[in-house]
């Protein structure tokens, strides 16, 4: 299997500075002082660029948006032998649906059908136990017949309380098809899903489907570049929740929020912002533990996960090895193997950027077991495997080669 993300970040940026006539030296001034050493090993593709905020930050300088910069999807062939990793086979039908069934379907004529409310919700339910586990090439099929499904309930929809019922699974279908795609690395899609989540979420007026709308939009904010929204969605989405903080799924909802306001403030570099979410995250989960509700793996597991990842973020790969040794990960669910391999996928990261390879590899094997298709789909594990095999160890050698063809990197 291959994938390719149509040219780096460094040479797109070298490309937009010459296009733009602007030497290293001006851009570096631009975006803070860096040195032309620092820019020229980047456009060289010999220093990864590690933090979206400093994308967005050189994009600002060139005058272009940020998305001009980030990779684009991958695309892949999988092999005869196996499916994993063919989901991106299914993203023209995923688009073909989703353009078949948007607002103005009803003009098209699309031929009626009922569709029931039972079967779909067990739908969206394989489809989000598939998504905690990473198996997109078992749910990508799904996807196709979910849209057609939730759109065909809306419409046959007779009562108030029938059309609350179409919309809120419409909402979730919509939630778990944009994180889907945006696990795929597709640019544009994902948007368009979570925006049409939010849509069928607010028509229910459910106060929690709508803030679990919000944070799937967090994502995809943060994403395409637009790093202060992506903070602020989340955080006044939860604030809305404040005066419903009585039962265990709204504290869960509410504390995803925190944790995605968390996120935010590390991509924009505000350590205080970082601990106040925080900090407001670990209390909604001291209240009600490790839960699922809304799909949201939500409680101190998770928030210890978050608090590893989020020192990587600001730059502290020593601090976020140490953190990361006090989550029991381990002790994870299967049905939640994607955190388990998030994590593993940190930490794998951390001990990279410390050039320590062979811890780096160890983690990514582990996370391979837990859920091998997260590897495939995740940009940072083949930047880190292009690092491992250009500066290859000797002692790492078979180990990386092998790992390395599993993903689909060359160096």
């Amino acid at each position: 299997m291959r994938l390719s993300d149509e040219g780096s970040v460094g040479r797109r940026i070298a490309h937009h500075r010459k296009r733009r006539g602007m030497t290293q030296e001006v851009l570096c001034g631009l975006v803070g002082g860096k040195s032309i050493e620092w820019l020229r090993q980047i456009e060289n593709g010999k220093r990864d660029v590690d933090k979206l905020s400093t994308i967005v930050a050189v994009a600002e300088a060139l005058k272009i948006a940020p998305s001009e910069l980030l990779p684009g999807p991958f695309r892949t062939t999988a092999r005869a032998t196996r499916s994993l990793g063919s989901a991106p086979e299914v993203v023209p039908e995923i688009q073909a649906s989703m353009l078949r069934h948007d607002g103005i379907a009803g003009l098209l004529n699309l031929p009626n059908r009922p569709v029931s409310p039972e079967h779909l919700r067990r739908t969206v339910e394989r489809a989000f136990v598939c998504s905690q586990t990473e198996r997109w090439s078992d749910m990508a099929p799904l996807v196709p017949d979910m849209i057609s499904d939730a759109w065909h309930l809306v419409r046959n929809a007779e009562t108030d309380d029938e059309r609350r019922q179409a919309f809120g699974l419409q909402a979730l279908v919509y939630r778990v098809t944009s994180g889907m795609l945006d696990r795929l690395g597709e640019s544009h899609l994902p948007w368009v899903a979570a925006e049409r989540s939010m849509h069928a979420a607010e028509q229910t007026g459910d106060p929690l489907l709508i803030a679990g709308g919000a944070w799937r939009l967090a994502v995809v904010l943060r994403h395409a570049g637009r790093l202060t929204e992506s903070t602020d969605v989340p955080v006044a989405a939860a604030d809305a929740l404040r005066h419903r903080l009585d039962h265990p799924e709204a504290y869960s909802v509410y504390g995803s929020l925190m944790l995605k306001g968390a996120v935010g403030a590390a991509t924009l570099g505000d350590h205080k912002g970082v601990r106040d979410y925080l900090a407001e995250a670990s209390r909604a989960a001291e209240v009600i533990g490790d839960r699922n509700d809304y799909w949201f793996a939500f409680g101190p597991t998770n928030v210890a996960i978050h608090r590893a990842w989020l020192s990587l973020e600001l730059s502290d790969p020593a601090k976020a090895i140490e953190l990361a040794s006090f989550v029991p990960h381990d002790k994870l669910p299967r049905v939640l193997a994607e955190r388990r391999t998030s994590h593993l996928i940190t930490v794998a990261w951390a001990h990279y950027l410390k050039r320590q390879d062979r811890e780096a590899l160890d983690a990514l094997t582990a996370a391979k077991a837990a859920a091998p298709e997260q590897l495939l789909f995740t940009r940072r594990v083949h930047v880190m495997l292009q690092g491992m095999l250009k500066r290859e160890r000797r002692s790492i050698k078979s180990d990386l080669r092998a790992m390395a063809g599993f993903v689909g990197t060359v160096a």
